[in-house]
């Protein structure tokens, strides 16, 4: 075998000396290697490891909102009557981890293009601007405000220290010379929250300037050319107050539902409905944005649809539109001067609830002026006077203290001790002058209503006598009339509505009682009037009114529309009264649109094709220190789907009869355009 004389003849810690040349040239390098690569981390982590933490940190994820078409809203027939217009607008969609002083650079870049509204610009946020742009100023106005307080300062939080430094900016006027239009333009951003789509300017904006900003949008992260809407009105701004409004992003969201709607994911200053319509269906009609995810890392940018969005729901009223603008014309027209407050009217469908149109004007007795004032049929209580008769007669035959067949009494002066004397128009005298109930109705006698009241209350009237009525009596007549509606709110899907108003039923104002029992006392909407002689008309049955009688959802691509849900009759509570019962209350409502009597007070609404039952109603009332009327009524047409309810408070005139006159205009408006175009 032969030896390995490097193993056996050499010196065996000089192995080193020994190796060949080409084992040293390799670990020669393979040191080298290992150097450069210590030197470079080294290099890397201490030279340049900020540079990459900065990439690091500048990797982002945003969703970006985009805008979503509010739903329509249409009248019965499929008119728009609240609509959509589009318009160019610049939007900022503010990143994760965005800061003031990132935001305030993009600001005063866009603000080289772009003139905004200034108006809303807060003191505050024109002092931050002022000192996120300033850093020596900043500097020094930090060290005064702590100079100022040396004992609370050192335990502030930070907002706390920003909230000082800000008021020392606006006590000494530092920020006199910022940019109100810049800094708007920070103040509209810097409300944005994380991750969040705000609008900077939802309209007028110029070719040149839209091309410019176009041209810089990578100078300005987070500011997109987009698109907002609006709301217009195709068959006129009569129906805003019914329908509703819209925020606009110079409003921005209403004060007393912040908090709860940006906890919703609103936006500052994103439209939300303010009103009516508009508020009450506001999560059906807002839609909901399309969401762009868009990823970035350093100067790659990628983004992908996480959602296509979808406009908002529509909505389609019962009201017709060409009759609500008729009704609305006719009360305009009609509406007498002097103290006359406004005049209302609701016309309704007694079987679904459905309301075909809800006019309404209000008017400045002082300067004459006419306002369009739909909700006044439910937020206007009236004593509406007369009217509430039939539901005073079925609470006389459900306490059992009249019959369908015997129900006679005389219309007579009424004299208690401590009241004043109570008369019928028709009977000043007081001449003792037997009546039934239908001639009571159609006669409007209020004598013989308060002999009725009386008896429901315990006690059968005397001349002269004091009043000693049940200690429930009170309630009992006012149980009889809310088991019509009256007195308590309807319920319709519109928000604002009033219950009206009780009148105090104790000591000195026990004898308000009297004038309960024909109605000038507890006051009531016109809604209300309404919905109670729909009661009358559909046989005892209270529906609950309602304006949206059904939904409809339009696809991604707006190519069709389908109904997703359809208004039913609700049912609220039902009037028991027997059938001779019915046709006592009935029969006298006919009597007052077609009898003969010399007293009848609905003359105007005779010789109607077809046939109308009617009750009209007056009330005395105050209004600018002088005594004045409510005119009203209500009429129904059997077996059809109509019933009308009217007020007109403020009148100087008594029993003029302008409550017949416009009714008939708007009954007759009924026949020529509701049921004229749905028969074709």
């Amino acid at each position: 075998m032969n030896r390995n004389r490097y193993l056996e003849d050499g010196n065996k810690n000089d192995a080193q000396a020994n190796l060949p040349g080409r084992l040293k040239l390799l670990l020669g390098l393979v040191v080298a290697l290992i150097a450069a690569l210590i030197i470079q981390l080294a290099f890397l982590t201490l030279k340049q490891g900020a540079g990459y933490l900065s990439e690091v940190n500048q990797s982002d994820q945003t969703v970006e909102k985009g805008n979503a078409p509010r739903g329509l809203i249409y009248d019965s027939t499929g008119k728009v009557i609240t609509g959509n217009q589009s318009s160019l607008a610049i939007t900022y969609t503010r990143g994760s981890t965005t800061t003031t002083n990132q935001i305030a650079t993009v600001a005063k870049k866009l603000s080289k293009y772009i003139s905004i509204d200034t108006t809303r610009l807060s003191a505050r946020s024109t002092a931050d601007y002022y000192l996120v742009t300033n850093s020596k100023a900043a500097t020094k106005v930090q060290a005064a405000v702590k100079k100022e307080n040396p004992k609370t300062a050192s335990s502030w939080s930070t907002t706390q220290l920003n909230t000082a430094m800000a008021n020392y900016v606006m006590n000494h006027n530092l920020d006199k010379n910022v940019d109100k239009n810049v800094a708007m333009i920070f103040q509209k951003m810097s409300g944005a929250s994380a991750l969040s789509t705000t609008y900077i300017k939802e309209s007028d904006i110029s070719d040149d300037a839209q091309a410019k900003i176009a041209e810089r949008l990578s100078e300005m992260p987070g500011v997109k050319i987009g698109e907002s809407w609006s709301r217009n009105y195709p068959e006129g701004t009569d129906f805003q107050s019914l329908t509703g409004t819209v925020s606009d992003e110079s409003a921005g969201l209403p004060a007393d539902r912040l908090h709860r709607l940006l906890a919703q994911g609103y936006s500052q200053n994103e439209p939300v409905g303010t009103s009516a319509l508009e508020k009450q269906y506001e999560s059906l009609l807002k839609g909901s944005p399309s969401q762009t995810v868009v990823s970035t890392l350093g100067n790659l940018k990628t983004s992908s649809i996480k959602y296509e969005g979808q406009s908002g729901d529509s909505l389609k009223l019962t009201i017709n539109a060409e009759y609500q603008k008729k009704v609305q014309k006719i009360l305009e027209d009609n509406l007498p001067g002097g103290n006359v407050q406004g005049a209302y009217s609701t016309v309704i469908n007694p079987y679904t609830g459905g309301i075909y149109a809800m006019a309404g004007v209000s008017r400045d007795s002082s300067t004459g002026k006419k306002t369009a004032n739909q909700l006044g049929n439910i937020n206007q209580a009236i004593v509406m006077g007369s009217v509430v008769k039939p539901a005073i007669l079925a609470t006389g035959f459900q306490k059992g203290v009249v019959t369908a067949s015997s129900n006679t009494m005389n219309d007579q002066a009424i004299k208690i001790a401590g009241t004043p004397e109570i008369t019928s128009y028709w009977n000043k005298t007081g001449t003792p002058t037997p009546i039934d109930a239908r001639t009571a109705l159609e006669t409007s006698s209020n004598t013989y209503f308060v002999q009725l009241g009386m008896k429901i209350g315990g006690q059968t009237y005397s001349s002269g006598s004091s009043l000693h009525l049940n200690s429930n009596a009170f309630q009992t007549l006012r149980n009889g009339l809310a088991q019509f509606g009256l007195g308590t709110k309807t319920g319709i899907d519109v928000e604002g509505e009033t219950a009206g108003y009780k009148g105090l039923t104790t000591g000195a104002n026990l004898g308000k009682y009297l004038y309960e029992s024909f109605g000038q006392y507890d006051s009531y909407t016109t809604l209300q009037l309404a919905r109670y002689v729909s009661a009358i008309a559909n046989g005892g049955y209270l529906v609950q009114p309602h304006l949206v009688g059904s939904v409809l959802q339009t696809d991604k691509d707006a190519k069709y529309q389908r109904t997703v849900w359809t208004a039913e009759p609700t049912l609220q509570s039902q009037v028991s009264l027997k059938d001779d019962e019915w046709k006592v209350i009935k029969d006298g409502m006919y009597q007052v649109a077609n009898g003969s009597s010399s007293h009848n007070t609905g003359s105007s609404l005779h010789n109607m094709n077809p046939k109308v039952y009617a009750k009209t109603g007056t009330a005395e009332t105050t209004t600018n220190g002088h005594t004045t009327f409510t005119e009203s009524m209500v009429v129904y047409v059997p077996g059809t789907p109509f019933a009308m309810s009217l007020a007109i408070p403020g009148m100087d005139s008594y029993l003029d009869g302008t409550n017949g006159r416009i009714a008939k205009q708007i009954i007759q408006a009924f026949w020529d355009t509701v049921v004229a175009n749905t028969n074709n």
